[in-house]
């Protein structure tokens, strides 16, 4: 059967179309949006037909090839579709149908499919009014002057009424090379025989004079607002694939005018962000510059005018505007920065006389390397960036609130992470949070103020894992330090620990509970933790310190003797990850209750702000893992704690930590004894750790979409 399927997939290379069309399959055509075949979903689907294997995506039901589409659609196993297309191929070829064009048919093919566009487009011209859009005056968009329809149009499967937009698209030169429909509510289709690639919808006629600035966006309503919110010539590239496109067209023409990309932010949770990705690639591309709207929300620019108001958007569109090549950062006036200090150059005299000056040494070199705020537009720092006395690089994301008081916090966490010269000089200490708090990077990034996953990346203290990692740091008023250490190699662990994990089913639990943490995000689930309760001394102590080496170094598990607002701060740091914490005794019954309700609940305490009014509570999501000789019921009651409900079981699942074998474990894997089995893999965990869980996490980055469907599936099963 095998054999089969892959002699019909040749068959039927480069003939998809032709054959689901022979079906009665019906697809979008030119790589557009629209019902799914399979699953009935409406704008979900896109055929793209990728080296002519008829490939497809569903952001429902999936992907796959052509024969994957004919097997779904007409409900058939792989051997029946494979015949019905193999049987479709054969009447096609009959009926004298090619898979492949020469050239010359493929260039006279071409030009009669522009031809028939250029008549079916006249046409269409000839039956057009100059009027105000409907489409656009919902936009909030009114007086703007373009062709509407007279009288209904069918394109690409859908009626576009009388008044929609007919918009055409054009090359450099001014030549028509297609057209795009926009119904009233906002149905939009190109076409058929239209020529995207480099063309573009222009919001007003091509300038005669060398123009200072253009603009590119994706949709032509974006062009219309951001030409409301900077002065320059704006063009609508249509689709993002095409931006770059423009770009270099826009390029070859103006070589020295200031080309701005006008990006959308496709924010999704846990997914890529593809406009803002295909923004930044084009700007490189031609050294221009790229505007994305800010926030952790899908938005255009024409979403955020109409969101934030005017005066915002153009603030914003401003501000969020960056050069993607320039890295570098000017320093502000009288700031010297060498190899070895950062120095400023004060007038000595009082008239202000830049002839005489005199030089203030202020630190060890320094940089502020980008400006940082939150997804709200909140919580602004800077990342500030140096050497230690070995050598090694240092980051910081500093909050600007750090600069608010006398400098002390700045300089104590500096000079505890390795800058080794901060003048004692009052004046110096002065110029030292100036230097920080003027500087103004190009660079931008997005800050977060607890680890996992961001969008679709995944943040760890000192490295961010994913598409877009470097537009997300991680901000803490304190240059924390890095929980996820690793040392040795995945392999390294799973030769030394992980193997031994085998038929001992505590063991393979909580090593799963550390892996399955990052998934709870992906399925939407609830936090929880589970309980190791036994004797002493019979091993859980050494199955948890076996499951914290797939995240980190053996510091990486607590102790329960920290107070609720401590914990806080853990949570915060294992975001998204396993949380372990050993001897429940050692904290007071009642505080350790309400630790569990507080983790379960992934929520921390409402504090106050200096004017009265409440913070918002930090927030987050951990699997963890604790150990005891009691369960948390019996230490609470033993408290005095009388309200412990089953709410805190439910929140901590309790596991009797004896197998009835050899204490937490079963198989001893040939050591003598329980004993010698947990000193072996205490030692190890201590050589081996951290780097199984970084691997995991760029795996599941690298298959976000196909992990998250198979984890909800396996969810559903459960």
């Amino acid at each position: 059967m095998k054999k089969q399927v892959t002699e019909t997939k040749k068959l039927a290379l480069n003939r998809w179309p032709f054959v689901l069309q022979t079906l009665g399959i019906n697809v979008p055509v030119n790589g557009r949006h629209g019902a799914c075949p399979a699953c009935g979903g409406k704008d979900r689907f896109r055929f793209d037909d990728k080296d002519g294997r008829g490939t497809w995506f569903c952001n429902h039901c999936g992907s796959g090839d052509g024969l994957d589409l004919v097997s779904r659609v007409m409900k058939l196993d792989v051997k029946a579709a494979a015949e019905k297309v193999a049987s479709t191929v054969g009447n096609i070829s009959a009926a004298g149908v090619t898979a492949v064009k020469t050239p010359a048919r493929k260039e006279a093919s071409d030009a009669q499919k522009r031809a028939q566009m250029m008549k079916t487009y006249c046409g269409l011209v000839s039956n057009t009014t100059t009027g105000e859009s409907a489409y656009l005056k919902s936009k909030g968009l009114p007086g703007h002057q373009y062709q509407l329809l007279n009288q209904p149009v069918t394109a690409g499967g859908m009626t576009f009424p009388e008044g929609s937009l007919l918009l055409p698209l054009t090359g450099i030169d001014g030549c028509v090379t297609g057209a795009q429909l926009i119904s009233p509510d906002g149905n939009k289709c190109l076409l058929a025989g239209s020529k995207m690639t480099g063309a573009f919808v222009a919001v007003s006629p091509v300038p005669e004079e060398y123009p200072e600035r253009v603009i590119i966006t994706e949709g032509f309503a974006t062009a219309i607002t951001v030409s409301g919110l900077a002065d320059g010539w704006c063009v609508a590239a249509v689709s993002a694939n095409n931006l770059l496109n423009v770009a270099r067209v826009l390029r070859d023409k103006w070589p020295d005018t200031r080309l701005v990309i006008a990006g959308d932010n496709d924010f999704a949770d846990g997914k890529d962000n593809p406009g803002r990705e295909k923004a930044y690639q084009a700007a490189q591309a031609v050294n221009g510059w790229v505007t994305v709207p800010p926030g952790q929300f899908k938005a255009d620019w024409d979403d955020f005018r109409r969101e934030f108001g005017i005066l915002r958007a153009r603030d914003a569109f401003s501000d969020e505007m960056v050069n993607p090549n320039d890295t570098q950062t000017r320093l502000p006036h009288g700031f010297r920065l060498t190899k070895d200090f950062l120095w400023f150059d004060k007038p000595a005299g009082d008239d202000g006389d830049s002839s005489q000056t005199r030089q203030i040494k202020i630190c060890s070199p320094l940089r502020v390397t980008a400006i940082t705020c939150d997804a709200d537009g909140g919580k602004f720092g800077r990342l500030l960036e140096w050497e230690d006395s070995n050598g090694i690089k240092h980051e910081w994301a500093m909050p600007m609130t750090v600069l608010a008081g006398s400098g002390q916090e700045l300089r104590e966490v500096l000079l505890d992470n390795g800058l080794h010269f901060i003048s004692v000089n009052g004046a110096a200490r002065g110029y030292l949070m100036e230097y920080i708090s003027t500087c103004r990077p190009v660079r931008k990034v997005t800050c977060v103020n607890k680890t996992g996953w961001h969008g679709s990346v995944y943040v760890l203290q000192d490295e961010v894992i994913g598409t877009g990692a470097g537009s997300v740091i991680l901000q803490s008023a304190y240059s924390t330090k890095n929980d996820f250490r690793a040392s040795g190699t995945t392999k390294e662990w799973i030769e030394q620990i992980g193997r031994y994990c085998v038929g001992n089913s505590r063991l393979a639990f909580c090593v799963s509970l550390s892996l399955a943490a990052p998934l709870l995000h992906l399925i939407g689930a609830a936090a929880g933790g589970y309980h190791l309760k036994g004797e002493s001394t019979d091993g859980k102590t050494t199955t948890m310190k076996v499951a914290a080496s797939v995240c980190g170094s053996p510091e990486y598990w607590k102790t329960w003797r920290a107070t609720g607002n401590a914990l806080e701060g853990i949570a915060l740091r294992r975001n998204d990850a396993a949380l372990m914490l050993d001897e429940i005794s050692e904290v007071d019954g009642k505080e350790a209750s309400r630790i569990a309700y507080m983790l379960g609940n992934g929520q921390g305490k409402s504090r106050s702000r200096v004017d009265g009014s409440l913070r918002d509570p930090v927030t987050w999501s951990v699997l963890y893992m604790s150990t005891g000789e009691v369960s948390i019921m019996e230490h609470a009651a033993e408290s005095g704690e009388k309200r412990t409900g089953a709410g805190v079981g439910v929140r901590m699942v309790q596991i009797p930590s004896d197998t009835g074998r050899h204490g937490a474990f079963e198989e001893l894997h040939g050591f003598a004894g329980g004993k010698e089995f947990a000193e072996h893999l205490e030692q190890a965990s201590k050589q081996y750790y951290g780097a199984v869980f970084r691997d995991w996490v760029r795996y599941l980055t690298g298959n976000l979409l196909d992990v998250t469907n198979r984890a909800r599936a396996m969810k559903k099963r459960v």
